[in-house]
């Protein structure tokens, strides 16, 4: 775990490398970064201050003009304002957020033209707040969406967000203006966990106007983190960089408004690349704020989404379902057409035919990775598969 003894080299490493690299990775677990388990952060923070021979020479040039920073102040800094500095050897750090990268990479989606060059998963988050980061986040969903929100989606969030809450969802958003603001704040009127992602240091407010929302967050229980050190100014790349924590932490990711070009979509494409549920609400194609939402929809890349039941339903185990009065009648007893395709494709008790791999499920359905997961879970709580290790087996 982040000691005393290794607090220090995490925090240089923290300040060094902007964002995350995977040559980092590699170097920090040698064995594969998914693995997690003890670290080489020392030697990796020894190599990077003493520009030993072991650099990859993308990462020596990547960093040499930050290499002889000091991370001591950042240490105090935090130590004061009482916030830590997780990392993969932490037992707070989210299972999920790790997860996340690994079946991105399984998929071949780190290739994507929209997530390529930033596909890193992070190794070290700064966390301000009481609430253990793994709890916060157990049971999420990521919302986000236009900074110039309508009074149409000011309802729609405020909407969804409340019946989230009671669900029992925390959110996670970007702490930005507009949206990201509104699920912020109905999250605190509903008195659910919500977590801020930031695109700068813990220490720099970013909006100046929400400095006292981001104060009533942690009040109420909720968290602020940040990949970049205390004093890192927003920059735009940050913003994009921070989306794929933001969708990697929430077990789905709800698009309330976004115009074509947003950097809302961008989470949308993070949570495509990690298979993730991904959900848009509709909106008037008279209006520019929903347009990107209409064309996702359109294009079948997120789900049409017209109420918090449409997400409460594909995440929430079906017993679970019942319990909220959200199961259909027939939902027990028959399957859908994707649900069979599954089931058939699935492995036998004896062993026999397919291993029942997530990998073997999508080349023999023909079905999105993301299609494939929603309705393996629904399978599981139904009583007609079960899972060994990372096989899915029939019940019969």
């Amino acid at each position: 775990m982040t000691t005393t003894d290794n607090l220090y080299e995490w925090a240089y490493l923290r300040r060094v490398v902007e964002a995350s690299r995977t040559d980092v990775l590699d170097l920090l677990w040698p064995e594969g970064w998914e693995k997690a388990g003890a670290s080489q952060v020392k030697a990796v923070a020894e190599a990077l201050a003493r520009r030993g021979g072991r650099l990859p020479d993308e990462l020596a040039d990547a960093t040499s003009q930050r290499y002889e920073q000091d991370p001591s102040k950042d240490i105090e800094l935090a130590a004061a304002r009482g916030w830590r500095l997780v990392t993969p050897e932490d037992d707070e750090w989210p299972e999920e957020l790790s997860a996340s990268f690994m079946r991105m990479a399984n998929s071949g989606a780190d290739h994507d033209s929209s997530v390529r060059g930033q596909a890193a998963a992070p190794f070290a988050l700064w966390v301000r707040g009481d609430i253990r980061l793994d709890v916060a986040v157990r049971r999420s969903v990521t919302v986000v969406g236009t900074r110039a929100a309508t009074r149409y989606g000011e309802q729609v969030t405020q909407s969804f967000t409340r019946d989230l809450a009671d669900a029992g969802f925390s959110l996670i958003s970007g702490g930005a203006v507009g949206i990201d603001a509104l699920v912020h704040r109905a999250a605190l009127q509903s008195k659910a966990p919500t977590v801020a992602v930031m695109a700068c240091g813990l220490d720099i407010p970013y909006p100046k106007a929400h400095t006292e929302l981001f104060e009533h967050i942690i009040a109420a229980g909720g968290l602020v983190i940040s990949e970049y050190p205390p004093g890192t100014p927003p920059a735009r790349h940050r913003f994009l960089t921070r989306n794929r924590i933001a969708a990697a932490l929430g077990q789905a990711t709800l698009v309330v408004e976004a115009p074509l070009r947003s950097g809302a979509l961008n989470t949308l494409n993070w949570a495509e690349a990690f298979v993730k549920p991904t959900f848009a609400v509709p909106g008037p194609v008279t209006s520019h704020a929903s347009l990107g939402c209409l064309d996702r929809i359109r294009t079948s890349r997120a789900t049409l989404a017209v109420s918090a039941r449409d997400l409460i339903e594909d995440l929430s185990p079906l017993g679970e379902q019942m319990s909220l009065g959200f199961a259909e009648e027939d939902r027990s007893s028959l399957l859908s057409w994707e649900q069979t395709a599954i089931f058939d494709a699935a492995g036998l008790p004896s062993g026999r035919g397919s291993e029942g791999r997530l990998s073997q499920l999508v080349e023999a359905t023909g079905l999105p990775a993301r299609t494939v997961i929603r309705c393996l879970r629904d399978l599981e709580a139904m009583g007609r598969l079960r899972r060994e290790a990372d096989c899915w087996i029939r019940v019969e």
